[in-house]
């Protein structure tokens, strides 16, 4: 037995050393902070777990298997495995982690844990929890329980809806056009589907913008596809709404619908024969006066006003009106007088300060400009109009990059913004005249003006500013039989629109045509600019439609 023991211990003073132990550990991840995982714990959602490995010996790599089924292997620290619960069905799962050392080491950790993802609380639960998240930012946890809703009901629009959001706010596209699309399938009217793929239209153009190495010609293209799928949902939309109103065109709401699908003339036929001579009625007064100034009947809209004062009573929105009317027949006494009394009236109302912008716009009083489109963006971030006169504002200060992310965001509050258009095609045609420009970029920035204005005319298809705009930016491009059908035709939309007749003279005159008679009429139509006027070229034909021949933007009634 001694002898036994000697050399027992012999043996062991000559033997290789012992390796050193190999553990493992299994914690999850969440939040940049990790939980140990022990047998027996309940998990949801998508899981990140995160093997621990401790050994003196370099890690060949960590397997993770679900049961006998081999997941994912890692070869690299940090060792990471994505577990998504909402693939495998609730209930008790057993998870495998395996690690292997250079030196043939090897452990395993199995885990049996419990999948529950609260299928049973029903789809309406997890939507509504997630809108919880979506309204706190919390995007990746919106879409969790976006899923979840969905795999306890497939076909539920709420999920749909919610998963559509929650990927757009997080920037996936693709995902939230998806769900979106599907969303549809279930409620082919549904609004709120609708406006997600508006937006990811508006979107996936102006994305294009940031596409440096493409030509700039398809960029343009890519511009004014998306642009226009985006003004092709959002009208349809829009005058969904007008038809689903139609059992009473009188009703605010009926004319408010028109208003927001620039349907002006439904407006003004269904209001004007209903006033017989009774002007009591403001909600009609303002409505039928902002109709009448947005389809270019300044006359109309003056008679109009002046029978309000005569035999009704003005409002806050009503004042500002007057104002706007009174700036458009040159009278800047008056548009003062109307600016007090509409501030004494109503010192907060969008239309006021709308009309004050617009104003101070008009007459080019930059810093008038900067006060009012400044505290606009601010209260009203939300609105078109409000970017609108920022962007107007950038492009006049000559700080074209923030006038075009003003216009972004524009298109971006309502894709059928037609002014929006109009201004940032009025900056492309300035930039295309800028003294020096190659013609090559001098032929791109007018390529952009006319799918601007093109996007312009698509809005309103009977804008007789729209229809100049294109008629001004074929004469640039030298297509001067188009630019006098454009011209024409914008006469007709708007035939008490001096920059109509304007441009139209400018286009009969390239073509070597007697303009004198479109040259009187426009003089006729705004003498105070116009009288005594040479006939116009381009150059002189953009300078006027770029600041005179500015047409009305002021909220509508309905914010006013």
């Amino acid at each position: 037995m001694i002898a036994l023991s000697i050399f027992s211990a012999l043996m062991a003073l000559h033997a290789p050393a012992h390796h050193a132990a190999l553990s493992l550990d299994i914690y999850k991840m969440s939040g940049g902070s990790r939980t140990l995982v022990k047998s027996g714990d309940a998990i949801s959602g998508e899981i990140q777990f995160r093997a621990v490995v401790q050994t003196d010996h370099p890690i060949q790599a960590v397997e993770f298997y679900v049961g006998d089924d081999l997941r994912e292997s890692d070869s690299s620290t940090p060792y990471e495995f994505k577990l998504d619960t909402l693939g495998e069905e609730d209930g008790t799962i057993k998870v495998r982690f395996k690690a292997f050392t250079s030196e043939g080491q090897n452990a395993e950790k199995v885990l049996n844990l419990t999948i529950d993802n609260g299928i049973s609380k029903g789809a309406d639960y997890h939507v509504n929890k997630g809108m919880e998240y979506f309204t706190n930012g919390k995007f990746d946890d919106a879409i969790t329980e976006g899923r979840i809703a969905q795999k306890a009901d497939k076909n539920s629009l709420g999920a749909r809806l919610l998963l559509a959001n929650a990927n757009l706010r997080k920037g996936s596209y693709d995902k939230a056009q998806k769900f979106a699309e599907d969303a549809l399938e279930v409620d082919k009217n549904n609004r709120q589907a609708k406006e997600i793929i508006i937006s990811l239209k508006v979107v996936q153009a102006f994305n294009a913008v940031s596409r440096t190495n493409e030509d700039r010609r398809d960029v343009i293209d890519s511009i004014r596809k998306g642009l226009s799928e985006a003004i092709k949902f959002r009208t349809s939309l829009l005058e969904g709404e007008v038809e689903r109103l139609s059992g009473n065109k009188l009703s605010n709401e009926y004319l408010d619908a028109a208003i927001r699908a620039r349907r002006y003339s439904l407006v003004i036929d269904s209001v004007a024969p209903a006033l017989k001579g009774s002007y009591k009625n403001n909600d009609f007064n303002n409505r039928l006066a902002y109709a009448y100034l947005m389809t270019n009947q300044v006359s109309k809209a003056d008679e109009l006003l002046r029978n309000v004062k005569k035999f009704g009573e003005y409002d806050g929105y009503t004042f500002a009106l007057a104002a706007v009317v009174s700036v458009e027949n040159g009278n800047d006494t008056m548009a003062d007088d109307m600016i007090k009394e509409a501030l004494l009236n109503a010192p907060d109302s969008l239309g006021l300060r709308t009309a004050q912008a617009y104003i101070a716009l008009k007459r080019d009083k930059p810093r008038s400009l900067a006060d009012a489109a400044n505290s606009l963006v601010r209260d009203n971030d939300s609105r078109s109009e409000a970017y609108y006169f920022a962007a107007a504002l950038s492009n006049r200060l000559k700080n074209v990059e923030v006038g075009r992310k003003y216009f972004e965001k524009a298109i971006r509050a309502d894709a059928i913004d037609h002014d929006m258009y109009i201004e940032q095609g009025n900056e492309a045609i300035a930039l295309g005249l800028t003294p020096g420009l190659n013609s090559k970029d001098k032929d791109y920035a007018f390529e952009y003006a006319r799918a601007l204005y093109d996007l312009a005319l698509q809005c309103r298809p009977s804008s007789g500013q729209a229809l100049a705009a294109v008629a001004l930016v074929d004469i640039f491009q030298h297509k001067y039989k188009e630019a006098e059908s454009y011209g024409e035709a914008a006469t007709k939309a708007a035939p008490d629109y001096a920059a109509a007749w304007y441009l139209y003279a400018a286009a009969l005159s390239v073509r070597q045509q007697d303009a004198r008679a479109a040259l009187a009429k426009a003089s006729a139509l705004d003498a105070r600019n116009l009288q005594g006027r040479a006939m116009p070229d381009a150059n002189l034909a953009f300078r006027y439609f770029n600041t005179t021949g500015r047409t009305p933007v002021l909220s509508p009634p309905s914010r006013g």
